[in-house]
Formats: structure tokens, C-alpha cells, sequence
């Protein structure tokens, strides 16, 4: 079974990107979908987009999100459905050399999820997640192992009062 989200789809380098619907699967093993609350923009979503930085497309930027966990594959240990969450686009594998010596920021297997497509078009072409991530949608597919869960009781969203600026 699969969701359909509406999502900022980048098609090529340089291009604007335009809002299209994506297929993500059912979460599949150690797998999580969370559905998005908000979206952080960085400098290297212009990178990735402009082809500064190597990107497969069609892609789903943005690598800095927060969210509510929706649902979970088989074997997505420590997370469940409800959980309010950060997405972690680099997420350590705890178990490569790096990892087991107290260096998971150099975890060779960090950026996997990147690799790979996530979701498809309404057409059936691929589409990938932007630093494994996909931030820029109403909801993703990424790793359990890259949540990081929010406190009990926390809102994934500042509240307006706050007055946000650019």
C-alpha cells in the first residue's frame, strides 16, 4: 500500500522546483514515515539543487525537518507511531569502525538512505530523498535510526508569538 504526499519535486540542476504528488511505500524494514510539521532551508539545499553537490533526480530536498512518526516498518526499533521527532540526515550506523570508536559523525554509512530512491512520481520514475531525508514534503520515509525523539510534551513547531524572521 502506499501514501500519496504532495512534495517540492527538483527535476533537474538548476530548475525551480514544482509541487507534485510522490508515492512513498509503506514503511519497509527498520523504516519509519513521518509526517512533516515544519522545514528548515540550508545552503546546502541550494548546493544540492543547483548541482553544486552531486544529486540524483528527481529529488525531494531539505534535511532539516520535524515531524510526528505515522508509522513504522518491521524492525524500526525504539520509535513508534505518535512520536514527535527530528530527522537526522546523517544518522550513525553504530556499528562501522568509526561508530565503534566513539567518531559517529564519520560513520561510512551515514548518508545510505541518499542512495537510493524513496518514492516514485505518479508516472512510476523514482524519486530521491535529498540527503536521504525529503524535508520538503508533507511526509517521508527515512531510517529509524535517523529520528531523534523530541521531549514528552514538546511541539515540533515554534509557536507564532515567537515572531520568526527572516
Amino acid at each position: 500500500m502506499t501514501t500519496t504526499v504532495k512534495a517540492a519535486v527538483f527535476t533537474g540542476s538548476g530548475e525551480a522546483p514544482r509541487i507534485d504528488e510522490v508515492a512513498l511505500p509503506d514503511p519497509g524494514p527498520g523504516q519509519v514515515r513521518v509526517r512533516l510539521a515544519a522545514a528548515g532551508v540550508c545552503h546546502s539545499d541550494l548546493s544540492l539543487s543547483d548541482g553544486t553537490l552531486p544529486q540524483p533526480m528527481p529529488a525531494v530536498l531539505g534535511h532539516e525537518g520535524v515531524g510526528t512518526v505515522e508509522a513504522t516498518g518491521p524492525g524500526a526499533e525504539g520509535v513508534e507511531p505518535g512520536q514527535r521527532a527530528i530527522l537526522n540526515w546523517a544518522p550513525p550506523c553504530r556499528s562501522c569502525w568509526f561508530c565503534e570508536h566513539g567518531e559517529p559523525y564519520l560513520c561510512e554509512y551515514a548518508t545510505e538512505a541518499a542512495r537510493n530512491p524513496y518514492a516514485a512520481l505518479s508516472d512510476g520514475t523514482p524519486v530521491y530523498a535529498g540527503l536521504g531525508t525529503a524535508a520538503f514534503a508533507e511526509a517521508t520515509i527515512v531510517p529509524a535510526k535517523a529520528i531523534v525523539p523530541l521531549p514528552e510534551g514538546s511541539t515540533p513547531v515554534p509557536p507564532r508569538s515567537w515572531g520568526a524572521r527572516c
